[in-house]
């Protein structure tokens, strides 16, 4: 057996998940299966062996070097997340979307909101899974790790029940989805284009416009914006998500920003922002684009050409630039307003942390009075007050822990975040994945570019 380590060596991956057999000399003549098996077990190799490269090697079909065991890889269990009741309308509108024709553009799911009943459940936690383990060709069990629990936490007009996994509405409305978050919205409808009759529009809740925004407007909402016709030069803004479902010709002024998601068919000379993802139907042309989450634009042409687009958590694209090589920039990454955001809403969570401790140090006061004589008026007043300062800052404090949440989840996210482009790239489209840069010389059909060890290199997708 001595002679077999004068033989071969065996290079374990780090990852203690493969085995690769290598060759120092000529091996032994009458080599047998058994004394090479037994060369591995002592060599620390005792599980996922592939016998039949074994036997292979033996008979002299197989030379080293050669993978001559394999581990079982663990698996991670699945995050737990929050359902919604827009999750359930997707899932239906994916049943029938095969009624309808492949060139017709169906953003029905982005109109078509569902209204909520007061005490109806909008949300629920799904759980996380465990994990699976794994076996190292060392015979090691390897851990599969668990999926990572979240906290429901209360939306504006949303309660948590009892169990802390499922979220009701408080009002009758329509609802907006965050992340981790579910709001309730009362509704201002405006049937038609928006007009000087009209004017600007800055509402508490939800917008739903029926017609355009032309160029000059400025709609501000709390909850959510629904377009159902195009948007020109305006300047949208929303607390929650923006859905416009003819798209948006904005001759390179208006600004479209939300806290949410924004959803529409085309994006035409363009700046549009959003802190959850982008999603283009057809095609972003001459824009400049941020999105903390990611940009999708893969229906139908699914094109890119021209202009800035930044995202955090990746890129998902049929074609990027055009055969006339169009400049066309597309920077993976945390964005400086990303960072800023972070660092605002941690001062937001403090703040309120700090109102909540103070409110409840003098609530207490005066509750520990009422215990043994009876308050004035103005102390009536005060606990009232306090009452209600304490209820509004406890809203504040859920709101920026849940936006904190979203962002840092948003940072983890970005070391995995990928540029998919399904069809193809052409030159002078400039990738950077942070510091690093990488300029498309040539044309590239259906890869997929990550950064790899401080260098941007790609794969078929």
């Amino acid at each position: 057996m001595s002679d077999l380590f004068e033989v071969f060596e065996l290079e374990i991956s780090q990852d203690v998940l493969q085995a690769k057999l290598k060759q120092k000399a000529p091996a032994p003549e009458n080599l047998t299966y058994e004394e090479l098996n037994a060369f591995l077990q002592q060599s620390g190799v005792s599980a996922g062996l592939k016998h039949d490269v074994i036997a292979a090697v033996i008979s002299g079909d197989v030379l080293p070097p050669v993978v001559i065991a394999e581990g079982k890889a663990p698996k991670a269990g699945k995050d737990a997340f929050l359902w919604t009741v827009l999750d359930e309308q997707a899932a239906s509108d994916i049943r029938n979307e095969e009624l309808e024709t492949k060139s017709r553009v169906n953003l029905r799911e982005v109109i078509d909101i569902p209204t909520v009943r007061s005490g109806e459940v909008v949300g629920k936690k799904i759980h996380p899974t465990a994990g699976t383990d794994g076996t190292g060709v060392n015979g090691e069990v390897l851990p599969g790790k668990n999926g990572k629990d979240l906290t429901l936490r209360p939306g504006k007009n949303t309660r948590i029940n009892d169990d802390a996994d499922e979220i009701t509405s408080a009002i009758d409305g329509q609802i907006s989805v965050e992340p981790r978050l579910v709001h309730v919205y009362p509704v201002y409808e405006v049937n038609g284009d928006l007009d000087l009759k009209t004017g600007n529009l800055d509402f508490i809740g939800n917008i739903n416009i029926r017609g355009n925004v032309p160029a000059g407007f400025s709609v501000k909402a709390q909850g959510d914006i629904r377009v159902h016709g195009s948007v020109e030069a305006a300047r949208l803004t929303a607390g929650g998500s923006i859905y416009i479902h003819q798209g948006i010709v904005a001759q390179g002024d208006g600004a479209i920003e939300a806290e949410g998601e924004v959803r529409t068919s085309f994006i035409n000379q363009a700046n549009v922002f959003a802190a959850g993802d982008i999603t283009v139907s057809t095609s972003i042309l001459h824009s400049h684009i941020e999105a903390h989450g990611a940009i999708i634009c893969n229906e139908r042409k699914g094109n890119v050409c021209g202009g800035k687009l930044a995202a955090v958590k990746g890129v998902d694209v049929n074609e990027i630039g055009n055969q006339m090589n169009t400049p066309t920039e597309i920077y993976i990454g945390v964005s400086k307003r990303l960072l800023e955001r972070e660092e605002h809403l941690r001062q937001q969570k403090a703040r309120a942390n700090d109102e909540l401790n103070k409110n409840g140090k003098l609530l207490k006061k005066i509750i520990d009075k009422e215990k043994h004589q009876p308050l004035s008026d103005k102390e009536r007043t005060t606990k009232k007050r306090i009452r209600r300062s304490f209820s509004n800052t406890y809203e504040q404090l859920n709101e920026a822990a849940g936006a904190l949440d979203a962002v840092q989840r948003s940072l983890q996210l970005n070391e995995q975040a990928k540029i998919a482009i399904r069809r193809q790239v052409f030159p002078m489209t400039d990738l950077y994945f942070g510091k690093y840069r990488r300029r498309i010389t040539s044309t590239h059909q259906g890869v997929i570019f990550y950064l790899h060890q401080s260098e941007i290199t790609f794969e078929p997708v």
